[in-house]
C-alpha cells in the first residue's frame, strides 16, 4: 500500500537502463510512482519547477544554480546519476583542425548549462590553457531556460532536437563556427564502445572528427584527474520527501533493480564492455551511489562552474544529498 495519497509522477529518459521502470516490471516498493518516459528533454529538465512533476532526471548544472539563485521550486537530488561519461569525445571540428587551434575561435555550445558544455570548458582550460575569454562561445538552444553568461556571443535560437544537431554540425562544415560540442555523449560505453548519437552525427558528416577521441588519452586523462562526469541526476520536489521520508530510499532500490533487469538484456559484447570499463575504472560507474569518484567529480563540476562565473558558493555534499548524507 502506497504511502502517499497520490500518484508520485517522475519524468525520466526512455533508456535501456530505466525502461523496466517506464514499463512496470520494476516498481517502487511501498509507493505508487509513476514514471513518464514520453517526455521531450525540456520537459524533463525543467518540469519540476514549473510544477509538472514530482521528480525528473535534470542536469546536475541546473540544480546547482537553481539552488544557489533559490529558483523554483525546493529540490533534493538523489545519488541516482543516469546519464555520464566521459564528454572528450562531445568535442567536434573539421578534420585537420586541432584543439590547441581553438583559442581565439568560434565554439557552439548546446546551452550554456548543459553539463556537457561545462565539463568542456573546463577540460579546455585545464589541459590545453584555452581560458574561457578567449573563445568566442555561441550556443545552439535560445536564452529561454538557460543562464546568461558573460562570455556568450550569440544565440542560434533553434529548438532542441536532432534538426539543431544538424544544421550545427553544417555550420562547422562550412566554416561558420570552428567547433561544436555535441549535445549527445549520454550512452555507456564512453570509454571502449563509443556513443550512438555522436556516431551518427560522424557518419552524415565525414568532415568532421572527434579530436580528443583517442580512448587511450581519455583513459590516461581519468587516471590522472579521477573525473568520470556526471551529467544527469534524479531529483525530486522537497516537499514531496518531506512528506514521504522513506521514498529516497524506495528510489535507489528501485532504479538499482530496474538496471539490474536492463543489464540482462544486453548483448553479449554490451557486458564485456561494461566489464572492461569496471575494471579499468576500479568503480562500478552503473552503480547508484555517491562513491570517492562521484563526490570529487560534482567539487571539479563545482570548480567549473565558480571558473564560469555562474556559480555563487559552494554547496556540500549534505547540502545538495541530504537523504544520502544523513543516512
Amino acid at each position: 500500500m502506497s504511502l502517499a495519497t497520490e500518484p508520485i509522477r517522475i519524468a525520466i529518459g526512455d533508456n535501456l537502463w530505466t525502461r523496466a521502470l517506464g514499463d512496470g516490471s520494476v516498481r517502487v516498493e511501498g509507493f505508487n510512482v509513476e514514471f513518464h518516459t514520453k517526455v521531450t528533454l525540456p520537459d524533463r529538465l525543467h518540469g519540476v519547477r514549473e510544477g509538472k512533476w514530482h521528480g525528473s532526471d535534470g542536469t546536475l548544472t541546473d540544480y546547482l544554480l537553481e539552488k544557489d539563485g533559490a529558483l523554483g521550486v525546493s529540490k533534493i537530488a538523489l545519488p541516482i546519476f543516469m546519464l555520464g561519461g566521459f564528454r572528450q569525445r562531445t568535442l567536434l571540428t573539421r578534420r585537420g583542425v586541432t584543439v590547441e587551434q581553438l583559442k581565439g575561435k568560434k565554439i557552439l555550445l548546446p546551452r550554456v548549462l548543459t553539463p556537457g558544455a561545462v565539463y568542456v570548458r573546463g577540460l579546455l582550460a585545464d589541459e590545453f590553457g584555452i581560458q574561457r575569454d578567449s573563445v568566442d562561445w555561441h550556443t545552439i538552444h535560445g536564452a529561454d531556460q538557460d543562464a546568461g553568461w558573460k562570455w556568450l556571443k550569440g544565440r542560434l535560437d533553434k529548438p532542441e532536437g536532432l534538426e539543431a544537431v544538424i544544421a550545427s554540425a553544417e555550420m562547422v562544415v562550412r566554416g561558420d563556427f570552428d567547433a561544436l560540442v555535441h549535445p549527445g555523449g549520454h550512452g555507456f560505453y564512453s570509454l571502449f564502445g563509443g556513443d550512438q548519437m555522436i556516431g551518427g552525427t560522424l557518419k552524415r558528416f565525414p568532415d568532421l572528427c572527434e579530436p580528443l577521441g583517442d580512448p587511450d588519452a581519455i583513459a590516461a586523462w581519468f587516471k590522472k584527474t579521477l573525473i568520470y562526469p556526471t551529467v544527469h541526476g534524479l531529483q525530486l520536489r522537497a516537499d514531496c520527501l518531506e512528506k514521504n521520508p522513506p521514498l529516497g530510499a524506495a528510489l535507489l532500490d528501485a532504479f538499482s533493480r530496474a538496471w539490474v533487469a536492463s543489464e540482462a538484456r544486453l548483448l553479449p559484447q554490451e557486458k564485456e564492455l561494461i566489464a572492461r570499463e569496471r575494471d579499468f575504472l576500479g568503480f562500478d560507474p552503473y552503480r547508484y551511489e555517491l562513491g570517492q569518484v562521484q563526490r570529487h567529480t560534482i567539487e571539479k563540476l563545482m570548480d567549473y562552474l565558480q571558473a564560469d562565473g555562474l556559480l555563487r558558493r559552494r554547496f556540500t555534499m549534505a547540502e545538495l544529498f541530504p537523504t544520502t548524507e544523513s543516512a
